[in-house]
């Protein structure tokens, strides 16, 4: 058969199933508009520079232009401009490959049936991407490790006063007459709420049982005279 968690369990199962939901959900949305921000920005950047290698007159200029980590090529240019084969099995627009176990953001037009390339090494953005990514983890987990923290004091907190009336219901001077009642010793809440039913049910007992000892005396009173007269 299986072990049913207690109540604080259950509150702590709960911390943690809140958290992994509401922190997992900030974290996909982190990393989704992390890749969202990078394909925007880059391909504007992309485009920019594009745009400026166009409107060049010679490929003196072109040359000239370039950023040290960018690569330009033209199909049908120059050898030095010759498009390489993965480049040129890349659709127009924005997109990524790795060349040499490096990453690159592409961006590929066609002006007037020539296809323009520009390349962008990423490698120092794919690291601080992956060091946002890890911050993200870190985050992630030290939440789920709050929460169970939070869920266990929270949890030891709200069953104290339900131990202490367990505590109270369960000895045995509470069936005497002048046995305190329990609800004036908790707060007009749930558990107040459950310490006056437990009231009304122990009144009802102390009845019962007053009740039951009338009930023996008179039986054995009654009983008493004929067993003399025998």
């Amino acid at each position: 058969m299986l072990r049913r968690p207690t109540l604080s369990q259950r509150i702590v199962i709960a911390f943690v199933l809140m958290t992994l939901l509401v922190g997992g959900s900030f974290a996909l949305g982190t990393v989704l508009s992390v890749n969202r921000a990078e394909r925007s920005l880059l391909s504007a950047e992309l485009g920019r520079d594009l745009e400026r290698l166009l409107l060049m007159d010679s490929m003196d200029e072109w040359r000239r232009q370039p950023q040290p980590d960018q690569f330009f090529y033209v199909d049908g240019g120059p050898a030095e401009f010759a498009m390489p084969d993965d480049v040129a099995q890349l659709r127009p627009g924005f997109s990524e490959l790795f060349r040499q176990n490096r990453p690159y953001h592409a961006l590929v037009r066609e002006v007037d049936g020539r296809r323009y390339a520009l390349l962008q090494d990423q490698s120092d953005y794919e690291r601080r991407e992956h060091i946002i990514y890890l911050v993200v983890v870190v985050g992630f987990l030290f939440s789920l490790l709050l929460a169970v923290v939070l869920g266990w004091l929270l949890a030891r907190r709200v069953m104290e006063p339900v131990a202490r009336l367990a505590r109270q219901v369960r000895h045995r001077d509470q069936l005497l007459s002048l046995a305190p009642p329990l609800a004036p010793d908790y707060a007009p809440d749930e558990v107040g709420e459950l310490a006056a039913a437990f009231d009304e049910t122990l009144n009802q007992q102390r009845q019962a049982l007053h009740r039951e000892r009338l009930f023996t005396s008179d039986v054995s009173h009654e009983l008493r005279t004929p067993l003399m007269v025998l």
